[in-house]
């Protein structure tokens, strides 16, 4: 095990919301089907992993 100076990094607790409205909006579209709901939560849920990439 490595130790450093620096604290780990964690994300930040507005990811956790964006990841909550994504699941919400792709679980809507799931049980209501509507594509339009589903493509809404996956882009949320891909632009967030863009904002965590280094």
């Amino acid at each position: 095990m490595v130790h450093t100076d620096r604290p780990a990094r964690t994300r930040r607790p507005l990811n956790w919301v964006l990841l909550g409205v994504a699941l919400a909006l792709l679980i809507a579209g799931i049980a209501a089907p509507h594509a339009l709901l589903v493509a809404a939560g996956l882009i949320v849920a891909g632009l967030i992993g863009l904002g965590h990439r280094r």
